[in-house]
């Protein structure tokens, strides 16, 4: 449980940095980092980083949607069978997520592949 929340405070924060200036895509190899350096199960892998990927865009389309007055998210549910902007926030969130949970799952079966070196006595 622990461990979870450390990979979706990690995903959360360095997921923050990683919008200043760099594309949507920098939130994969962010989640693959955690779910290789954060030792828990697949499924708490996938899950943890669904979590932090759903949290970090949600609230960075909440951030957006609030400067415009939700005019553009208005707009884009208009396209998507008249949407609210609630659904395309929650939407947006969903897709960071699995972008996040694949990627997380990515890094934990990687760390599989390359473990770390082990410490001899």
């Amino acid at each position: 449980m622990k461990d979870s929340l450390y990979t979706i405070l990690f995903i959360f924060m360095l997921g923050q940095f990683g919008h200043i200036g760099l594309p949507w895509w920098t939130l994969a190899p962010i989640a693959a980092l955690a779910g290789w350096l954060i030792p828990q199960k697949a499924i708490q892998s996938f899950a943890a980083g669904f979590a932090g990927g759903f949290l970090l865009w949600l609230v960075a389309a909440y951030c957006l949607d609030s400067a415009n007055d939700g005019l553009l998210a208005g707009k884009i549910g208009a396209l998507f069978m008249g949407l609210s902007r609630w659904q395309i926030l929650l939407l947006t969130g969903t897709l960071g997520g699995l972008v996040s949970a694949l990627a997380c799952l990515t890094g934990y079966w990687a760390r599989g592949i390359f473990p770390f070196a082990k410490k001899t006595a």
